[in-house]
């Protein structure tokens, strides 16, 4: 807006600062044209033909689009309807064609408008690799999850779950917590022989087991012999009295075999 043209009521409304307004109302002083009330904008006050479409004396063109820049002579003005990707093409073009672009300010807005829309797409592609990595997380923990835990021992062992053994040594945590029921398996043959539901979890060190606790079916006289057991199944190892162990006592439950099954089939 002009300084010489200002808006009825423009000091009680900040809004009206921005541009003019034509004045309305019955009682309006300004549309009355009554003195002291102020100007109105009219035929008359605009520039002369000869100034008009100048700054400091330099003419200029307004350009809307890529063919307004043929007829172009010195310097031009890109049309504030344009966007910032349009905006740029036409200031590449301009650059190359040697033209003064008097509204600067604009070009450099655009290309920070483009910088922020790539920005806001990568950060949107980031999020949206996150959310599938997040997602396929899910899936394979679901699947992990609904996995069928299994426990497996030496074939010279199992004859010692089939009379009663419900403890077992390891050295290693195999993620089972209490009410889980895992599938128990012959190592050497591959095959299922029962399952067992986990009653208790502990870790404790070597010095620190019961030695004679005939849950574990095998008992020992001494640290020393147990420590030996170790080490024949885990060679790799560096086994001592203070090696850290977990003991899972569960509750063992045969595999039915055929006889069995049909056995029960024709109780039934």
């Amino acid at each position: 807006m002009s300084k010489r043209f200002k808006s009825q009521d423009y000091f009680r409304y900040p809004k009206l600062r921005t541009k003019w307004r034509r004045p309305k109302g019955r009682q309006s002083k300004l549309r009355k044209r009554k003195g002291g009330s102020g100007l109105q904008a009219a035929i008359g006050y605009g520039t002369k033909n000869a100034e008009r479409n100048k700054v400091d004396g330099m003419r200029f063109s307004i350009v809307r689009s890529l063919g307004d820049l043929e007829h172009a002579q010195v310097a031009i003005i890109i049309s504030r309807s344009l966007g910032a990707k349009k905006t740029q093409i036409i200031a590449d073009k301009a650059k190359q064609m040697k033209l003064k672009i008097l509204n600067a300010k604009k070009i450099r807005k655009s290309a920070q408008r483009e910088q922020e829309i790539v920005t806001r797409k990568q950060v949107k592609k980031k999020e949206v690799k996150k959310t599938a990595e997040t997602k396929e997380e899910k899936v394979e923990t679901t699947k992990e999850s609904n996995k069928e835990k299994k426990m497996g021992f030496h074939e010279s062992v199992v004859p010692q779950l089939m009379k009663g053994k419900t403890k077992t040594y390891r050295m290693r945590d195999h993620g089972f917590r209490i009410g889980d029921v895992v599938k128990i398996e012959n190592t050497q043959k591959g095959e299922t022989i029962g399952h067992a539901k986990i009653i208790n979890v502990e870790r404790m060190p070597l010095s620190k087991i019961d030695l004679k606790d005939k849950g574990h079916y095998k008992t020992y006289e001494e640290t020393g012999e147990l420590i030996e057991a170790f080490k024949r199944h885990y060679p790799e190892k560096n086994v001592t009295p203070e090696t850290e162990v977990f003991i899972y006592t569960y509750e063992f439950t045969p595999e039915k075999t055929a006889t069995e099954a049909e056995e029960n089939k024709e109780t039934a």
